[in-house]
């Protein structure tokens, strides 16, 4: 897929050239010791056309210093990935806004041109394993919906596919949101990948097809017999995992990442199977049905029932008990006309405030496996921002039981599910309650001003504070800093005790809030003080 180029003005060529000597120097300079997550290193330009020439630039970098970025570490690959992440951003965008800024037919060349530069770029820095990029550039070749540059991503995808599921499905989640793509661009070649962070996709987007847009018939419907065979196969792998996980590896994070696919593809296969009504099925769904995953079970009971095995539906009901399974389950049962075996007990707002954040800490990016157990801490109704009166909240205390060890913390859910990486089973319930209020509340206002940088007026103007501080016994007072938020202040110290504890201390004239130091110090102070004040603004303090 090549075009002849677009003629840039010198204005282009220069800022592509100083955005290439941009990144060169943040690559020479970054040391081990240096900021891991750098800030912008260009500046976004005022059109996004010239990101077709930042594109071709960086490629013949890359072509030109393979050595150097091949080794890169710390610092340094995470000026490439800031890089690379924003010449993806800009080349999506440049897909995207090309029908209000040029018109036909060239929009469409743009857009080709756009998808082009993706694809190359793709195909150059994929050895490096970049993160939060190859998803948008894949992106950028479907967005559009043109025939060559969704076939070109398809084919990407098959047979050089981005090694972190979520880049696949990024990619995938552009078809999943629009029609305007022909399905023989992509069906049924998608379904030629073998690796499960595409084809769980790929099946989600032909289910999705079938359902909601009526296509006939199933997108995948042709490959049912080979479909069949692998969900066989991978029920069996999945088996071996469950009865002696250490057969695959001692690495926990590669047997999660093994569970994780199994079970993404078994879960699309089983919407698959469902949606085909094929008996043939019925057997290898038994199979998936013995195995001790929730979800899977729940997937296969519910295809299970659409195939009319009438025992499917005692289990579904049966795993309504289960947490991370309820919602879905009461949904299963709502499409398969079963209402009147869902017990009200299972519709209450504590029982969805348990589904929440049972289904919340599940997810990937969380802990990946649901709670063992979650139980009620307190209930309270409180005004909530960004909500029409006010809310049921939960304070709500999850555990998960492993091989190393027990862990407990208390999470909230009720307007949103949420839990926080700080020991939260060591604050009184009021404390919790603010604090996951101040998590979820944004003051674009909000600052940190060190200490040093305060003109002496300004310092000066603390010694009563400070003077309030020794008053109640602390010594070796360092002041750090003046917190600005929600329009009050605060000043932030370090000091000992008499009992030679080091404490971080917040302090705004009316409250003194103090936590032993350590590595949380700042956030914990912070997060306690930011949800007084909200509460106080809500009327609920």
């Amino acid at each position: 897929m090549e075009f002849n180029p677009i003629d840039f003005s010198p204005e282009h060529r220069l800022w592509a050239l100083e955005c290439r000597a941009r990144l060169e120097y943040a690559l020479d300079t970054a040391k081990i010791d240096s900021d891991p997550n750098p800030g912008p290193i260009w500046q976004t330009p005022d059109e996004w056309l010239p990101c077709l020439l930042l594109a071709e630039t960086l490629c013949e970098l890359e072509k030109s210093d393979q050595a150097l970025l091949k080794d890169l570490q710390g610092p340094g690959k995470a000026a490439l990935n800031e890089a690379l992440s924003t010449l993806a951003n800009w080349l999506f965008q440049l897909v995207r806004t090309a029908p209000a800024s040029f018109e036909d037919p060239t929009a469409r060349l743009v857009q080709l041109l756009a998808a082009q530069k993706a694809c190359e770029s793709y195909n150059a820095f994929r050895k490096y394993q970049p993160q939060k990029c190859l998803g948008l550039l894949l992106e950028s070749m479907l967005l559009s919906g043109h025939s060559a540059s969704v076939r070109v991503a398809v084919d990407l995808l098959v047979d050089a596919p981005p090694t972190d599921w979520k880049d696949s499905a990024q990619a995938l989640g552009v078809l999943m949101q629009s029609t305007n793509w022909k399905l023989a661009d992509v069906f049924p070649r998608l379904l030629d990948s073998n690796q499960p962070s595409v084809l769980a996709p790929a099946l989600d987007l032909a289910n999705n097809m079938a359902r909601k847009h009526g296509v006939s018939p199933h997108p995948a419907a042709e490959r049912f017999d080979s479909l069949l065979t692998v969900f066989g196969a991978v029920t069996l792998q999945l088996q071996s995992l469950e009865e002696n996980p250490r057969q695959f590896s001692d690495n926990v994070q590669v047997i999660q990442q093994i569970l994780f696919d199994a079970v993404s593809l078994l879960v699309a296969m089983c919407d698959f199977f469902a949606q085909m009504g094929d008996p043939r099925s019925i057997g290898k769904l038994n199979q998936a049905l013995a195995l001790k995953h929730r979800r899977l079970k729940l997937e296969s009971a519910y295809a299970l029932a659409k195939l009319g095995e009438s025992r499917a539906m005692d289990l579904i009901v049966e795993l309504l008990q289960d947490d991370s399974s309820r919602a879905r389950a009461i949904a299963y049962l709502h499409e398969l006309s079963a209402d009147d075996r869902i017990d009200p007990q299972w519709t209450s707002s504590l029982a969805k405030a348990k589904s929440d954040l049972a289904i919340w800490l599940s997810q990937p990016e969380q802990f990946a496996i649901p709670p063992s157990r979650i139980a009620l801490v307190e209930q309270r109704t409180l005004q909530w921002p960004g909500f029409d009166g006010p809310q049921e909240c939960f304070l709500l205390q999850f555990d998960y039981g492993t091989g190393d060890g027990n862990y407990s913390n208390i999470g909230f859910s009720g307007p949103f599910p949420s839990a926080m990486s700080l020991d939260m089973k060591s604050f009184c319930n009021d404390t919790v309650f603010a604090m996951y209020l101040a998590n979820d509340i944004e003051d674009p206002h909000e600052s940190r001003i060190a200490w040093d940088s305060l003109p002496e007026p300004h310092k000066d103007s603390y010694e009563p504070t400070l003077r309030e501080l020794e008053e109640k016994g602390f010594v070796e007072i360092k002041p750090l800093a003046q917190l600005n938020c929600l329009s009050a202040q605060a000043l932030l110290c370090q000091a000992t005790s008499d009992e030679g504890n080091t404490w971080g201390i917040l302090t705004d004239g009316d409250s003194i809030i103090r936590c032993i130091s350590g590595p949380q110090t700042f956030e914990t102070l912070f997060l306690q003080w930011k949800g007084k004040l909200a509460l106080e603004i809500l009327g609920e303090s």
